[in-house]
């Protein structure tokens, strides 16, 4: 049996010294002091020595087993030694920023839409949505405008072909063209239908119209507010026009009106806002003038309340409405309308939130 014991130790020494890796160190550990190991299964014999050299030999097996631990031990340190060092040989540029791995965010029309949904909201106003595809009564009829308005024609308007739907009129049910709604004021009509003044809410929305160059696209984003009560006035517009503007740019910026015409507003004006860039002084957004356009406005005309069955007698009101995409690109300094819908990832990924 100690020569059995001595071959072993013999044994393993040369393995050992052929081992370079911790894949195979593991193994010459598993076959020679692993459960089922040669050395292991050395003890398991001592039963056919005689009793009287049984106790040396349990000591002799003590000590083999000891030093084969121990030169595992010392020939693992080596091997993980070797791999630290080769390691270290590699060229590393310990100053470069660590490699994260890319996380998606919100577009950037999607966080100018829910910013200025919750400038709305702070200012007492609810958020209302509707459906793209609206009959023509509600894009067009109850927004007074007339039946040969240039928006209506197909190089303005998308019509649906599809049966027509069923819209109410004073009169009862009647038929409607259908159409992808050229802005969301058909919001402010389904709200004004169904609800009781006083009314004040925002409408943001998808919009569409035959349009595409460097800031118009065939498909677009607007927000529209629409205020009815008793004695509202144009400088109510504007006050409020002015408190978003505080809100949303975190400082207070101009407001100025100039006279225009709209069919759904008596009188209408075009808004324009200080620049919040230069705050007035002039820069290249605001092309030096101090201002910028931003939208239309005006006292809902009386045709309009009386077509969602409020008495224009007792109640006035204000709307107006802006394009979002417009308010990112500016907010952005984007130079063109079609980087927002291209999907290109480069652009994309310079607004994270």
């Amino acid at each position: 049996m100690p020569n059995r014991l001595d071959q072993q130790v013999e044994q393993f020494n040369a393995a050992l010294a052929q081992v370079t890796t911790a894949e195979a160190l593991y193994e010459l550990e598993v076959a020679y002091v692993g459960k089922k190991g040669s050395i292991t299964l050395l003890k398991g014999e001592m039963g056919k020595i005689p009793p009287a050299e049984r106790k040396a030999f349990g000591a002799a097996w003590n000590r083999v087993r000891d030093a084969i631990e121990a030169a595992l031990e010392q020939r693992r340190d080596f091997i993980k030694g070797e791999a630290r060092a080769r390691d270290l040989e590699r060229i590393v540029d310990l100053t470069m920023p660590p490699l994260r791995p890319p996380q998606g965010s919100l577009h950037p029309l999607t966080q100018t839409r829910r910013r200025l949904s919750e400038t709305f909201i702070r200012l007492g106003f609810d958020v209302a949505v509707g459906p793209h595809i609206e009959g023509e009564r509600f894009n067009f009829d109850d927004l007074n405008v007339p039946k040969d308005h240039p928006t209506r024609d197909m190089q303005d308007t998308f019509f649906i072909e599809a049966p027509r739907m069923h819209g109410l009129t004073p009169d009862g049910p009647a038929m409607q063209e259908l159409v992808l709604r050229t802005h969301t004021s058909p919001v402010q009509i389904r709200t004004m239908r169904t609800r009781k003044p006083p009314i004040r809410i925002v409408a943001p929305g998808a919009t569409f119209r035959c349009d595409d160059d460097a800031t118009h696209s065939p498909m677009f984003h607007q927000i529209e507010g629409l205020y009815i009560d008793e004695g509202v006035t144009l400088a109510d517009l504007k006050a409020t026009l002015m408190a978003f503007t505080e809100d949303f740019f975190g400082h207070r910026l101009e407001v100025r009106f100039r006279p225009s015409f709209f069919p759904f507003v008596e009188p209408g004006a075009e808004f324009d806002l200080g620049c919040p860039f230069c705050r007035g002084s002039g820069c290249s957004l605001c092309k030096g003038s101090g201002f910028i356009e931003i939208g239309g406005c005006g006292m809902v005309h009386p045709k309009v309340l009386s077509a969602c069955g409020i008495d224009p007698e007792i109640y006035t009101g204000w709307a107006f409405g802006f394009g979002i995409d417009r308010m990112t690109m500016m907010l952005h300094r984007i130079p063109h309308l079609r980087l927002m819908f291209e999907g290109d990832i480069r652009f994309l990924e310079q607004f994270p939130c």
